[in-house]
Order: C-alpha cells, then structure tokens, then sequence
C-alpha cells in the first residue's frame, strides 16, 4: 500500500537561492493563478486577470454546473 505524504510544504525560495517567482517568470505584484492537477502536474500559470483562458482551460474537460431553480 501506498502511503499520501501530506507534511509537504512549498516556499518562494529555492535551494540555489533563485526565487520561485523569478524562476517562474511571475510578477510578485500583480501574483498568478497555478492550475495543479493531483498528480502535481502544473497544468496552467495564468494572470489573475485570465479568466476566459482558466474557463477555456476547464471547459475542455468538465461538464457545466446543473442550475435548479
């Protein structure tokens, strides 16, 4: 059986002493929205302000949400 390790923890410094958002390419002001699949596959970096492409990105897999009234 395989055990899950749920004690990871993720910092913005890196080992070589290059930052996560340097490396990344992503602007510590404004910040970004990381898409992780389960697997911890980065699946998408996007702006904050990137809604249509997180909507694109999602709807080609994921069913619309049932409305009842």
């Amino acid at each position: 059986m395989q055990l899950t390790d749920y004690e990871k923890a993720y910092c913005s410094e890196l080992e070589d002493g290059q930052e996560i958002f340097e490396a990344r390419l992503v602007n510590r002001e404004h910040g970004a929205l990381v898409v992780v699949r389960p697997d911890q596959y980065v699946a998408q970096v996007l702006p904050l302000t990137a809604t249509g492409e997180l909507t694109e990105f999602f709807s080609a897999f994921m069913n619309p949400a049932l409305v009842q009234a």
